[in-house]
């Protein structure tokens, strides 16, 4: 997505902290993005924000299913000066039928947020078309196709017991809670849908993954009501879910191998996705503070709700990411430090008022997740960047190669930003022993060993350390002078890798320091940053190369909209107790 420059109010509040960046070799290491966690400006979280904050206001207008759940729902969502509407169609699959996977061709719910009223005309037309997603073509103002299928299991087990009167149990969960779980989101163009770069500046839907997010919330909503409709099929005298648990069910989701090609080939999005997360964070930790200043109960209260969120992680399995339990732990000991400079002002053996960074710090000595569980807690003190970051996700993904540049200026160019790359030793074989595909069979981008596996005429161009390295060895043969135009009229081979090192390597983050191609090297870690930009939690590895998440967990309800209860940090949400009966 393009838009204009940052505004002036913006680009003064990032040069004002840039001094205070994390450098970009530690933030797009991939270990430290393996310890990246949800904060208050992931996508998720920003949406609800703004849904509170202008008074959005959302109704179920339509619900028409029957005693397995199966039929229609729509939702109008009036936000600010606009009209939209969430259609949704539900069906019962068999479990031979049900697969989450790019290659099904039917799933339990379908739905579409679109733009206007949907009556019972349109709404026909929609049941013909929605259901079918790939295959089906978008009528106009259509703006997100989506589906999902149910979890079986928990929401069976979740209409049997409001049946009988009962609250669902909390271990029957274990660390993944939801009804129903995600399998894609259709946007911008797919399917004859709406082109966002048509949503003017100030359109509630005009920040990058809103609508997305939007559909998500209102599918999770939708899963409440309609396991309810099923567990009062069942008794008339069923329960509804408690205020604790409509809460605390999320949508569940899974993650698989395309995300790391798309963070390659887009690094413009990965750069603003990782000031979305570094600018607020560095405004926060170039503060100074005092004992007595109100954000430390703040930081305090949050990081006990941490600590008791990750301590009851226990069942769990994150390897190779550090267990809840034992984070919760290292938590513990940093929070000690912590009341120990609210009494002394001493922290690590000194006496400081710069709390925030030495408690960063102190958590980075203790590995990414440390670090990145610190940083989500301090994020929450940069309530003053929230419009500045939001600026910041409408990137220029154009890049132009600059023909008149000198071979000895692109050289110089690529020593500064890419020394990374010297970490490589590409006349290794285990530093080229895979290559990146896309499966014709299953659709979906694949990871395979070079020499052993087939495709690999047919791979995808995510070898960036490679392909500057090969780059950086023809510009030592080349005239130093020459320009970069004649250098690749003799290496058009070049060219893309050229245009890349000329835009890509003058933004901070726009790089992940990682050969994609190496025996060592591990999806897992790219694949959590991006889902915790998302909004995502949980975080469950099934392989090194993908696992699943929920999104939502914990997230206000659309009935908290009017309440005004959307930005209190609700990924700590703790699982429901018995008592939880409200």
């Amino acid at each position: 997505m393009s838009a204009p420059t940052l505004n002036e109010g913006t680009a003064v509040h990032v040069d004002r902290v840039a001094g205070s960046l994390r450098d970009s070799n530690t933030v797009m290491d991939p270990l430290d993005m393996g310890g990246a966690r949800a904060t208050r400006h992931s996508f998720m979280r920003s949406m609800i924000r703004r849904a509170v904050n202008a008074g959005w206001q959302i109704q179920l207008t339509h619900f028409d299913v029957d005693a397995a759940g199966c039929g229609s729902a729509v939702y109008e969502v009036r936000a600010e000066s606009h009209l939209f509407s969430f259609v949704a169609f539900s069906q019962r699959l068999s479990e031979e039928e049900r697969t989450d996977r790019v290659i099904a061709k039917a799933w339990d719910l379908t739905a579409a947020l679109v733009e206007g009223p949907v009556d019972s005309e349109r709404l026909e037309r929609m049941r013909a078309e929605v259901p079918r997603q790939e295959e089906g073509r978008a009528e106009a103002g259509s703006l997100i196709w989506t589906r999902a299928n149910r979890s079986e299991r928990f929401f069976e087990y979740v209409a049997d017991r409001l049946a009988a009167g009962l609250q669902p149990e909390a271990g029957k969960f274990g660390g993944s809670p939801y009804l129903i779980r995600s399998t894609a989101f259709y946007s911008n163009g797919k399917c004859g849908l709406a082109d966002y770069e048509g949503f003017e500046d100030g359109h509630p839907l005009a920040i990058p993954y809103r609508a997305h997010m939007l559909t998500a919330w209102l599918l999770r909503e939708l899963s409440y009501e309609m396991v309810q409709a099923v567990a009062a099929a069942r008794n008339p005298d069923a329960v509804q879910l408690s205020g604790p648990w409509r809460r605390y069910l999320g949508m569940g989701n899974a993650t698989g191998l395309g995300m790391v090609p798309y963070a390659i080939n887009h690094p413009e999005v990965i750069n603003s996705w990782a000031m979305l997360r570094e600018v607020p964070l560095a405004a926060v930790t170039s503060r100074t503070a005092e004992p007595n200043d109100p954000s430390i109960p703040r930081v305090i209260g949050l990081m006990e709700q941490a600590i008791a969120y990750l301590a009851e992680q226990g069942d769990i399995n994150t390897a190779p990411f550090t267990p809840g339990p034992e984070l919760a732990e290292t938590l513990t000991g940093l929070l000690e430090q912590l009341r120990g400079w609210v009494s002394t002002g001493i922290f690590a053996g000194r006496h400081t008022t710069h709390i925030w960074h030495e408690l960063h710090d102190a958590a980075a000595a203790q590995g990414p997740a440390a670090r990145g569980m610190v940083a989500t807690v301090l994020t929450e003190l940069s309530e003053d960047t929230d419009e500045t970051v939001e600026s910041l996700l409408r990137c220029d993904e154009s890049r132009r190669v600059a023909a008149a540049t000198s071979c000895a200026h692109l050289a110089a160019d690529i020593d500064a930003a890419y020394c990374w790359i010297g970490a490589f030793d590409f006349s290794t074989p285990d530093s080229q022993q895979h290559f990146w595909f896309s499966s014709v069979n299953n659709e979906e981008p694949r990871r395979a060993r070079l020499g052993a596996d087939p495709g690999d005429k047919v791979q995808h161009p995510v070898d960036i350390a490679r392909a500057v390295t090969e780059l950086r060895v023809d510009l030592a043969t080349a005239d130093p002078t020459m320009c970069v135009g004649e250098f690749l009229l003799s290496n058009p081979r070049h060219r893309a890798t050229v245009a890349r090192v000329q835009n890509i390597g003058t933004l901070t983050y726009g790089e992940v320091r990682d050969n994609l191609l190496g025996a060592e090297f591990l999806p897992l870690n790219i694949q959590r940053f991006q889902l915790a930009i998302y909004g995502m939690e949980n975080y469950t590895p099934q392989s090194t190369d993908w696992l699943r998440v929920t999104l939502m967990a914990g997230a206000p309800r659309i009935a908290d909209l009017a309440n005004g209860t959307a930005d209190d940090a609700w990924m700590f949400t703790r699982r429901p107790q018995a008592t939880d009966h409200a």
